[in-house]
């Protein structure tokens, strides 16, 4: 498991959010309307209640991403569109997590994240002109919706650095990675390199398995975050209400 962690680690977070899809049940429409009002819920998450219309915006937003010139098919538009349920309840979950932990996201700290988006700057400076624009056309939600998610995904970083503060690195299962894993390691890491990769100097034995320690610290913590957010989902109970957006895919 370790190793495919250690392969994989930089999809595992999209990944492990998968497990939601097992309760949600999705299905296809054929049509684009809604059924319902836009306060109507479109998913509950354990009894908290997801807009409708916040739906449609992120999944409008998901849509503008999408590199200009392509077009999505009905299966594309399919996942489009269980890929926005899926972060609508993850966002829920960590919310609720996060609460359960003490987390708390200060309005200033979410006011600073928004002040370093280059989208919503002019001449080097947060410009609330900007900000209102890229609300209005590109992120299609009001300012207290934005900032809302804003303040979830900070606090879900808090709460992955707490998981990783849980996690150490024995000095018995260094010696046994290292061991197992470690003239592999070394014909890649040799040498310290630049930020374009230039290899510069060699790296001592000391120097190569503190470097290997970080690694193992990582691919520990991603398991561990893995295994933490697999119980969250097993114990998550969640109920979607498709009929009111069926048409989303056509």
């Amino acid at each position: 498991m370790m190793n495919f962690f250690r392969k994989y680690q930089i999809h595992v977070l999209s990944g492990i959010l998968v497990i939601f899809l097992i309760y949600l049940g999705l299905g296809a429409g054929s049509g684009f309307f809604a059924k319902g009002g836009p306060t109507d819920a479109v998913v509950e998450v354990d009894g908290e209640k997801v807009p409708l219309h916040l739906f449609y915006s992120r999944y409008s937003r998901a849509l503008d991403q999408i590199k200009p010139g392509t077009v999505l098919d009905q299966a594309g538009r399919a996942q489009k569109r269980d890929e926005t349920i899926r972060d609508l309840v993850q966002g829920v979950v960590f919310t609720k997590q996060a609460r359960k932990y003490g987390i708390h996201v200060p309005d200033q700290q979410v006011i600073n994240s928004l002040a370093q988006v280059p989208a919503f700057q002019e001449k080097g400076a947060f410009s609330p002109q900007a900000y209102g624009r890229a609300l209005q056309h590109q992120l299609r939600a009001t300012p207290q919706e934005f900032e809302e998610e804003q303040r979830a995904s900070i606090a879900f970083f808090k709460l992955r650095y707490l998981i990783q503060s849980t996690v150490k690195v024995t000095d018995k299962e260094l010696e046994m990675a290292f061991a197992q894993r470690g003239a592999e390691f070394a014909k890649t890491n040799e040498f310290e390199t630049d930020d374009k990769g230039k290899k510069l100097k060699r790296r001592t034995p000391e120097q190569m398995k503190a470097v290997f320690r970080d690694q193992l610290l990582q691919e520990k913590t991603m398991w561990a975050f893995n295994q933490w957010f697999a119980q969250i989902g097993q114990k998550t109970r969640v109920k979607t209400h498709l009929d009111l957006i069926e048409g989303v895919v056509k």
